[in-house]
């Protein structure tokens, strides 16, 4: 049915197929249990928006979904083979060797040929939950985890011995005879021999290419940590090409001459300009604008000498590379113009010659300012968005609307068969922004085998990013992502660039983000504007509970742990940043044990050097108490790093917060205590140990080792201190080591880990978490009993809650499908602590709600 807009110009045209990327609802997020708005999740915004708009609705089909790919499930070796194989990425006798492999493991009494099935059908049956086959199967008693290997036909695994003489010592000339040294006994390796044949053309390190490639895909996989998703959106796009192209082609097909299952791909983060004209009677009507952009690009790119390959219908750049695009190199490299009211001009992809033409080094990448280069630019512009005002680098970025044809498709995944280390790029920054690698590898490849004309672009864009979008891989880069936009309608329509937003199609927040910024000149975020109502409501049901007759206590308290707040940040910024050798030029500091003095509340003093220490005994329970020391005065050393030099504070004053004991490390040594099969001869890990309370209750409860960390070497001192003097702690049991949490040094190995009150702030809140996930993500790769985790936090200041980081909800959504507990927050109150504030230095007592997880134990 034609479109019924008169001025339309391709109203007679077929409707346009959309296939959008999209992470479908989870059954689970469609429903709510109370009064409060559901979310409405991106796969439905998109629907709302092709279907209700009449001049969308009238030129697009309903959108057709194709799955994105979630960074969770790559975790595991088998929904990565599946992923890889709906890409297209896996060849077939390396997908039916996992098949069959998969089926005798999981139906042991079928023969060895997989019971002469299908293969697509039997991979079907037998990848259906392998999310959860891994996890299922653990056994909460502590049993050996069942592991699935689908590699079983595709290579053998063999340890290979040591060298005999690998120990021997090394001669060394007779001026260097009391220097000499001995070469590190090797620990046993192991050799991985592949059992098929290997592509002659497989490209990378001899390593790598000795194994299949599905082998090598997953090894490399497991080293992305958190940019895997960065890589899963790269499978997804392969998904979704394959979707696109359907199964009748001729792999040597163009666009001009397939008739392709679906127009286009998108990301379900896009939005469809609309256009607005003014109607008779005052009010504004939308136009088709988006499928007409699309139409033109269409007839103007068929219509070209160089056969298209690759077309957009939308992109961005930075602002110095928009203004060049439109200025220069459109104006010199287009090659068709569709003269009708869209006036558009049809351009090729611009290449480092192109900025060549106007004496621009396209390589550089470095911004356009007097600052020197700093050593690690990647860590210190993360939170911000770096400005450039020279054009460069990746003239244009932004896989979020385009088409492909069959045999480029073809050509990218031949390439990425051969070279696994090409689709694990991990998330570059393209000179001002952060982009995927499918960004990059998608146009560089079509250029390569079909030319530096086969991928087409329109100067009039059909979509556009959503703005301030709170994007996990670009959540520094939005609001130049938003400028860019503007500029981009600016330059292109020569009007005003923040009416383009009053041209696309938004959703009701994102127009009240538009709204804000045309107010008040400046852009904010979807959770701010959705996050104010919450908090209102948050706030006003917060529990009060009944306090101390003596409220000066309970004020001074307030006042401290705003004050320590304030710290933490500051300190927690400037430390974690700082080498290790920073933290070692505090003076060592030797206790004086002869001057341990008797006191009337039966607490010791003694010196650690020059610093005053004093004793702290905490009731564990009925019969079991510690015993730590603490720094006496801990407002003198909170003055004396407040007062310098924020240079020099690193180097002469410690971590001013772990020299005290604090509330949630009693819960913490109390949940220890209730699981004390558990901790009796195992590993304990303790973040943050501070003065040692929990560390030494793990030890009095028979762990094996107890590795106690922090980064203060006082606090280090006084926990060492402190486990020396019980007498049924073992001198090798507890290690008092630094670690920092934010290098990228691993954890140490352990059973069970313990983090209390460490949730100073946001950044290093979300840190915790992370180094919680990567313990427990590290266990059950390891096909080790899951880590055990305590995690304690009486302090409760804003935006410490690291559950609410996406790995993190992520990774509960795994233990819900593998019907394990989640990781949660439980309350639990700690009446009549005592203990010294760290402005405060005199004992406060008062009664304190303490959040806890629990995770791990017997009611997982």
């Amino acid at each position: 049915m034609p479109c019924g807009n008169p001025t339309c110009r391709h109203r007679t045209k077929r409707k346009l197929r959309p296939l959008v990327i999209s992470i479908l609802p989870s059954s689970s997020s469609v429903t709510s249990s109370d009064d409060s708005p559901r979310k409405i999740s991106r796969h439905e915004q998109i629907t709302e928006m092709f279907t209700t708009n009449p001049s969308l609705s009238a030129h697009f089909e309903p959108p057709v979904f194709s799955p994105g790919v979630p960074s969770r499930e790559i975790r595991n070796r088998l929904k990565l083979m599946e992923y890889a194989n709906q890409a297209g990425l896996l060849p077939e006798l390396e997908w039916q060797l996992i098949c069959r492999a998969l089926n005798e493991q999981l139906s042991p009494a079928d023969d060895a040929c997989g019971g002469g099935g299908d293969d697509d059908a039997l991979c079907s049956e037998v990848t259906q939950d392998l999310s959860k086959l891994e996890l299922s199967q653990e056994s909460i008693a502590g049993k050996t985890q069942t592991v699935i290997d689908p590699f079983k036909y595709l290579v053998i695994t063999t340890r290979v011995k040591p060298d005999n003489n690998c120990d021997e010592t090394n001669a060394t000339d007779a001026t260097n005879s009391n220097k000499q040294k001995k070469k590190k006994v090797k620990k046993n390796e192991h050799e991985t021999k592949s059992l098929i044949p290997i592509s002659p053309n497989r490209r990378g390190a001899a390593e790598d290419i000795s194994v299949p490639y599905s082998v090598e895909l997953w090894r490399k996989s497991k080293t992305l940590n958190r940019d895997r998703s960065v890589f899963g959106c790269s499978l997804a796009h392969l998904i979704a090409m394959k979707t696109l192209i359907g199964n009748d082609y001729n792999e040597s097909d163009d666009l001009s001459s397939h008739e392709a299952k679906f127009d286009f791909i998108l990301e379900d983060n896009v939005r469809a300009f609309v256009g607005l004209e003014d109607t008779d009677d005052g009010t504004s009507s939308s136009t088709c604008e988006c499928a007409c952009r699309i139409w033109d690009l269409i007839e103007g790119s068929n219509r070209a000498q160089d056969k298209p390959h690759l077309r957009y219908y939308g992109w961005l750049g930075s602002k110095p590379n928009l203004t060049w695009l439109y200025n220069n190199h459109i104006p010199r490299k287009a090659f068709a113009t569709e003269t009708g009211e869209g006036n558009s001009r049809i351009f090729p992809f611009p290449t480092n010659n192109d900025f060549l033409l106007d004496s621009i080094d396209g390589t550089s990448s470095e911004p356009a300012t007097s600052q020197p280069k700093k050593k690690d630019a990647s860590k210190e512009d993360s939170s911000k968005q770096p400005s450039f005002s020279t054009p460069g680098g990746t003239a244009i970025w932004g896989m979020f609307a385009y088409t492909i044809s069959p045999a480029a498709y073809h050509s990218l995944i031949a390439q990425l068969q051969n070279d696994v280390g090409m689709l694990m790029w991990k998330g570059k920054r393209m000179r001002a922004f952060q982009a995927k690698a499918i960004d990059k590898i998608i146009p560089r490849t079509v250029r390569e085998v079909y030319g530096e004309m086969s991928v087409h672009l329109s100067d009039k864009v059909a979509f556009v990013r959503c703005p301030m979008l709170g994007s996990l891989l670009h959540k520094h880069w939005e609001e130049g992502f938003c400028e860019s936009t503007e500029l981009q309608y600016a330059l292109s329509s020569h009007r005003e660039g923040c009416i383009a937003w009053d041209n696309v199609w938004l959703e009701d927040v994102e127009r009240q983000i538009v709204d804000y910024r045309k107010k008040n000149g400046k852009w904010i975020r979807k959770e701010d504007i959705q996050g104010n109502s919450s908090k209102s409501k948050s706030n006003g049901s917060t529990r009060s509970r009944s306090q101390s007759p003596v409220n000066i206590v309970t004020l001074s308290l307030i006042s401290m742990m705003l004050l320590v707040n304030t710290f933490a940040s500051a300190f927690t910024t400037s430390m974690h940043k700082t080498q290790r050798k920073d933290y070692l030029r505090m003076p060592s500091m030797k206790a004086s044990t002869e001057a341990i003095l008797p006191n009337s509340d039966k607490r010791q003093r003694a010196k650690l050097g020059h610093v005053p220490i004093i004793s702290r005994t905490i009731p564990i329970a009925d019969d079991m108490n510690v015993t730590v020391w603490e720094m006496e005065k801990p407002s003198e050393i909170i003055q004396e790093w407040w007062s310098i030099d924020e240079s020099e504070r690193t180097s002469r004053v410690g971590d001013p917060f772990g020299v005290i004991m604090w509330p949630g490390s009693i819960l913490a040594s109390r949940e220890l205590m209730k699981q004390q099969k558990y901790v009796s001869n195992a590993t304990v890990l303790v973040l943050g140990a501070g003065t040692g309370v929990e560390a030494q209750a793990a030890a009095l409860l028979g762990a094996k080792k107890v590795i106690a960390t922090d980064i203060n070497p006082l606090s280090l001192q006084l926990l060492e201190y402190g486990a020396q003097r019980i007498d049924t702690i073992g001198s090798e049991v507890v290690e008092a080591k630094y670690f920092d949490l934010f290098s990228s040094d691993p954890l140490p190995e352990h059973d069970i880990l313990v983090a209390a009150d460490t949730l100073y702030n946001a950044e290093l809140a979300n840190q915790v978490g992370h180094r919680l996930h990567e313990a427990i993500i590290r266990s059950f790769e390891d096909g080790q009993t899951p880590t055990k985790i305590i995690v304690t936090d009486s302090q409760k200041f804003h935006g410490t809650n690291f559950l609410e980081e996406q790995e993190m909800i992520d990774l509960n959504a795994i233990f819900q499908e593998g019907k394990w507990k989640p990781l949660q927050w439980e309350v639990e109150a700690l009446n009549n602590f005592c203990g010294s504030g760290v402005l405060i230095d005199d004992d406060q007592t008062y009664d304190v709600d303490v959040r806890v997880i629990r995770w791990g134990w017997d009611d997982n």
